[in-house]
């Protein structure tokens, strides 16, 4: 098992990774930027809760992901699959594991 400083990392680089393939996203055109910072907001948010390892924090959030998940898998299941849709789509899965498993590793820290 990690470390809580090892884990809070891990937290940030799919935090970061997400929002960096959407923003490739962006810039490859298939989305517009107004679409980008709303589907960033909620990761902003959860950044912030999860640098304090709030347990509730990452309970809520593997909700949110759900829904991120089921739109990245309309997406990459459709007609055209582009490779920063099965990227988003692959990353979010880990991240719902991810984000199950840390008040577990939270309670085990703390």
């Amino acid at each position: 098992m990690l470390s809580l400083k090892k884990y809070k990392a891990l937290t940030n680089l799919f935090i970061f990774s997400l929002i960096l393939i959407k923003l490739l996203t962006v810039l490859d055109l298939r989305i517009t930027s107004t679409f980008f910072i709303i589907w960033s907001l909620p990761f902003v948010f959860f950044y912030f809760q999860a640098r304090s390892l709030s347990i509730k924090a990452y309970q809520g959030f593997c909700f949110i992901l759900l829904i991120y998940f089921m739109s990245s898998s309309l997406r990459v299941f459709g007609v055209d699959i582009y490779p920063y849709d099965l990227i988003e789509l692959i990353l979010v899965v880990f991240f719902f594991i991810h984000c199950m498993f840390g008040p577990k590793t939270i309670r085990k820290y703390m």
